[in-house]
C-alpha cells in the first residue's frame, strides 16, 4: 500500500474499535483492485468467499463491519447501480444483485498517483539497465584477451615488485642466501674442528 494511503487510512481508522479488521480488509482490497488495469472499475465484496480466504482471518460478521467502517472513513464508496431491477433471476429464485464498490475519491487519486510513480520508476530502471550494459568499444579484443591469459614472456624488474616489497627467488629463499659469509664460514670450521676433537680425531 502506498505510504500516503497507508498513513491517511491508519489515522482515519484510529478511533474505531474494529480498526484492525478494517485495515486488514483494506489492504486485501488494495492489493487486488488498486492496480492500473482494475482501479477504474468497480468490484463486489463477497463476505462468504472472503471468510474462507487463506489471506484473511475474518468472519462474515467482521467483514460486514469492516466494510461499513471503510465506507465511513471514505476508503470505499458504493458504485452507482445501473438502472433497472435490483434483483436478478437465479435457479433459486430472485436474488439481490451484489453491491459494487469503488475506492473513495481521495484514496483513488492517491492510488493513481502511486501507479504513475511506479511506472516512471520502472521506465527509469529499464533505461539505467540499458545504459549499464558494456558497449563494444569497452570490450577487449579476443586476441588481446588470449594473450593476457598466457602472460608476457619477460618482465622488467619493476614489474616484479609488489606492495609488500620485492619478490623472492623461485626457490623461496632471499636473494642473498647463496652469497658466502666469511665470518659464518670460519665459525662453522671451528665448530667442525671442535666436534672432531671431542670424538678423538
Amino acid at each position: 500500500m502506498p505510504h500516503d494511503v497507508r498513513d491517511r487510512l491508519a489515522s482515519a481508522l484510529a478511533p474505531f474499535r474494529n480498526r484492525n479488521a478494517a485495515w486488514e480488509l483494506a489492504v486485501f482490497l488494495a492489493r487486488y483492485w488498486s492496480m492500473p488495469g482494475r482501479i477504474v472499475g468497480s468490484f463486489a465484496i463477497d463476505r462468504r468467499a472472503l471468510a474462507t480466504h487463506p489471506e484473511l482471518n475474518l468472519t462474515e460478521k467482521r467483514i460486514r463491519s469492516a466494510i461499513r467502517t471503510l465506507e465511513k472513513v471514505g476508503f470505499l464508496d458504493r458504485d452507482i447501480p445501473p438502472s433497472g431491477s435490483k434483483y436478478k433471476a437465479t435457479e433459486d429464485g430472485l436474488h439481490r444483485k451484489p453491491i459494487q464498490f469503488v475506492f473513495g475519491a481521495e484514496y483513488a487519486s492517491a492510488f493513481l498517483a502511486a501507479n504513475k510513480r511506479a511506472a516512471v520508476a520502472r521506465g527509469r530502471l529499464s533505461r539505467d539497465r540499458r545504459a549499464i550494459s558494456p558497449s563494444s568499444s569497452e570490450r577487449l579484443p579476443t586476441a588481446h584477451s588470449a594473450a593476457s591469459l598466457k602472460g608476457p614472456k619477460s618482465r622488467s624488474s619493476s614489474e616484479r615488485l609488489v606492495n609488500l616489497g620485492p619478490l623472492v627467488k623461485e626457490c623461496g629463499l632471499p636473494p642473498k642466501a647463496f652469497e658466502l659469509n666469511p665470518k659464518l664460514e670460519a665459525a662453522l670450521d671451528r665448530l667442525l674442528q671442535g666436534i672432531r676433537q671431542s670424538r678423538g680425531g
